[in-house]
């Protein structure tokens, strides 16, 4: 478990933890159905050399303000579609860097 950090590990690879500690919504978890998609499913599938962690952790952020809505949640996973559907991964980095973190 995370008593057992190996000794080469990073400070990136110590954020195992960010659902533990609440900076992931559980609406970023939630599923209607086993094989739906959420926020993380939607994350994880990204081709970007971009934290996945960082990146959910930024998007947590944005989440938990107080006017964050249904509406809100909905337009940022169809955000994650679009950039799942980008070639370019270069450009994908690029926009998750200056918008997303």
């Amino acid at each position: 478990m995370l008593a057992n950090v190996p000794d080469d590990a990073t400070d990136d690879d110590l954020y195992v933890s960010a659902l533990l500690r609440d900076v992931i919504p559980p609406s970023f978890v939630r599923l209607d159905d086993p094989d739906g998609e959420n926020i993380v499913t939607k994350v994880t599938e990204l081709d970007t050399d971009v934290s996945k962690i960082k990146l959910l952790v930024s998007l947590g952020r944005v989440a938990q303000q107080d006017d964050f809505t249904a509406e809100d949640l909905n337009s940022m996973e169809g955000a994650l579609n679009t950039l799942k559907e980008l070639d370019d991964e270069d450009n994908i980095d690029q926009y998750i860097r200056e918008r997303l973190l």
